[in-house]
């Protein structure tokens, strides 16, 4: 019999999966343990979704009935992050300066799925998922080898493979077991004593509870994109200049000091908004439309205009308070709040002016709060 699991992961490596595993359909009892825990303290915060369906998401079987076997895949998104253009440039995360991986990946699953189809002489109903469904990815990756989990919970790679990877499964109804295809075992892998991810981590966000966790809460990462209400006060400033999403936990992790690039061109920064957007210009766009028109097939679509020009305007904050507050950028900030229909942005453009301790900026606050009793009559 030939050896059809190496010629899968010749195919599915071909197609630029970096990591190929075989996965059972088995429940993430152990896994699913630290997934529990992780909603009992409410680290979740507001991604109330999470919880839901909990059966099904430790429980890979229950998510495609029909499905006997599936397939573990892993991504390379990395590219380098050049040097910041200039003051009033907001960061975004590596996994979102291309293409929306939700809609890149499935492409190159079914492609897959229509290759193993081919080889195997047989046709499948399937199910793809790429952070898509009820699956618990970060423990199905573990059990089978795709690497361990790290002390920032992110899958870490063999051989420096690092953790700037997308997870994603290609659950079939075929029965792999019987071309003598049977599920990979864990990857051993350990941060020993280093913890320079939390260290680093600018809201310590990454906990040490008998194990590790991130309290989403925290996060950068879901300040920025999941919140769908203000930044809270105390965390403005440790967001720095992160526009969408953080990378600062990877960064200086040791396991990433040799990742090499993607191979796949749509994960480049040149397919989509690249590693910094001028704060400024964000400010220039004034409908929901118009944002979608900018951002669609981005990931940076996600928090909507709302979102992304609240986290602009607390990156602008960040850099006013370093010492950029010329009047020329503080009185481009009393313009956006005057003419801006939406309270969160107004209050937190309010809050970037407010981090200058000049008289020029106290003055615009002045301002700004008597045109705020001037709604409110109106209201």
């Amino acid at each position: 019999m030939p050896n059809y699991k190496e010629l899968i992961k010749e195919i599915a490596n071909d197609l630029g999966f970096h990591q190929v595993s075989f996965a059972s359909l088995a429940p993430l009892e152990n896994k699913g343990a630290h997934f529990n825990q992780w909603l009992d303290m409410g680290f979740q915060g507001t991604m109330n979704y999470m919880a839901r369906e909990p059966e099904t998401r430790l429980n890979p079987a229950l998510l495609a009935p029909q499905s006997k076997s599936v397939i573990v895949l892993a991504v390379n998104y990395y590219t380098q992050r050049p040097e910041k253009p200039g003051p009033f440039h907001g960061a975004v995360a590596s996994y979102a300066v291309g293409r929306d991986y939700h809609l890149v990946i499935p492409e190159k699953i079914d492609l897959l799925k229509q290759k193993i189809e081919q080889l195997l002489n047989q046709k499948s109903q399937s199910k793809i998922c790429t952070d898509s469904a009820p699956v618990y990815e970060q423990g199905l990756s573990e059990r089978h080898g795709i690497g361990f989990s790290g002390k920032h919970t992110l899958i870490i790679g063999p051989k420096l493979s690092g953790s700037y990877n997308f997870l994603a499964e290609l659950f079939l109804d075929i029965d792999l077991s019987k071309f003598g295809i049977e599920p990979d075992g864990p990857y051993k892998g350990t941060c020993g004593d280093c913890f320079r991810c939390g260290t680093a981590c600018p809201t310590g966000a990454i906990q040490n509870h008998g194990d590790f966790f991130v309290d989403a809460r925290l996060c950068i990462s879901y300040q920025t994109i999941e919140n769908k209400g203000a930044i809270p006060i105390e965390l403005r400033s440790k967001l720095e200049n992160w526009v969408f999403g953080c990378d600062v936990c990877q960064e200086v992790c040791p396991y990433n000091s040799k990742t090499s690039s993607t191979p796949w061109i749509e994960f480049e920064p040149e397919a989509g908004v690249g590693h910094y957007l001028d704060l400024f210009s964000m400010l220039k766009i004034k409908t929901q439309s118009e944002f979608k028109l900018r951002f669609a097939h981005t990931p940076l679509s996600r928090p909507k205009r709302r979102g992304i020009l609240r986290n602009t305007l607390v990156c602008i904050g960040n850099e006013i308070a370093n010492g950029q507050d010329d009047k020329f950028y503080l009185q481009k900030l009393f313009d956006f709040a005057s003419n801006e229909a939406e309270p969160l942005l107004r209050e937190h453009a309010a809050w970037a002016i407010a981090q200058s301790n000049s008289a020029f900026a106290n003055d615009l606050i002045s301002k700004l709060r008597a045109k705020e009793v001037e709604v409110n009559k109106i209201n």
